[in-house]
């Protein structure tokens, strides 16, 4: 149990780069359903973005949490935890309110502001602290300073029909409408839009498509989608650098297209389809107008294109 009342932050502490970067014009806050297959899919979209075309100040910032918990709502409110603690400027409190055993709060200030000027020692000790406290200070204070002048806020779904019944689906999405959230759901699960990179599925799957959205379990846990992306790929829900390299890569933009001949946004929470390719299609967009080189920021990892 955490000392603090925030689900965002990891068990694997933040970490700091030291490379030079521009400041954001914007950053896309996002929320994302699982814990591997998104963050890792828009993670080797900002590795390979120079060879996907996008040069845009922009940054695709995907929360961090400490829990699994999935459901729509859940997404939702990591969400919007993340905006509170961001519009009430809420870490100086928690810092000055923190009580961690052993450490004060001159020493924890000092941490956060230059760690290298502690010992080797002093900070190991402070981060196995952490870890068992829950708390990850270094995201925290990264979150309470990255901020850029446009910011956007969203969340990434899956309908899954399964698990998630309709009224949660429309609200969760009439929340998002309310407060001009971005809302990515993929129908029946961010399998599908991978597929989407590997396959022409509407005519590759034409006799399958009612099974797609269904997208039931087989006798080993796994969904049908999974399955038809194994076949593809070899791997379901973790993407590997080569795996992201081979299939994914090359056919961002064919996904984006043929994303187009399925169900869009507003008729996803009952028919196949992924409006995810928008975010994408959106930053390089941006670039078209800005007509300069940025840089695009993702997660914590920063470079210069």
């Amino acid at each position: 149990m955490s000392l603090l009342p925030y689900r965002l932050g990891s068990s694997s502490l933040f970490v700091r780069t030291n490379e030079d970067s521009v400041e954001p014009k914007r950053v896309v806050f996002l929320s994302v359903e699982g814990t591997k297959t998104e963050v890792q899919y828009l993670h080797f979209i900002e590795q390979y973005r120079e060879q996907l075309g996008i040069n845009a100040i922009v940054h695709i910032e995907v929360l961090r949490r400490y829990d699994t918990k999935s459901d729509p709502e859940n997404v939702l409110e990591l969400l919007e935890e993340y905006i509170e603690f961001r519009e009430n400027k809420m870490f100086e409190k928690i810092i000055d309110s923190l009580r961690l055993k052993n450490y004060s709060t001159e020493f924890i200030k000092s941490y956060l502001k230059n760690p290298s000027a502690l010992t080797k020692k002093e900070c190991n000790k402070f981060e196995v602290a952490m870890r068992e406290e829950q708390l990850d200070l270094l995201y925290l204070d990264f979150l309470s300073k990255y901020q850029g002048k446009d910011d956007k806020f969203g969340i990434v779904i899956d309908r899954d029909c399964g698990s998630h019944s309709p009224k949660q689906m429309k609200n969760v999405v009439r929340k998002c409408k309310e407060k001009k959230y971005l809302c990515y759901i993929t129908n029946p699960c961010i399998e599908f839009w991978q597929l989407l990179h590997v396959s022409d599925v509407a005519s590759e799957y034409a006799e399958l498509l009612e099974d797609i959205l269904r997208n039931e379990t087989d006798e080993k846990k796994n969904t049908f989608v999974s399955n038809l992306l194994y076949e593809k790929t070899g791997e379901r829900k973790a993407i590997q650098a080569k795996t992201f390299e081979k299939h994914y890569l090359p056919n961002v933009d064919l996904a984006i297209e043929r994303a187009r001949g399925f169900a869009q946004s507003d008729q996803l929470l009952e028919k196949i389809g992924s409006n995810l390719g928008e975010l994408i299609d959106c930053c390089e967009k941006i670039n078209v107008i800005a007509g300069v080189h940025r840089t695009i920021w993702i997660r914590n990892i920063w470079r210069k294109i």
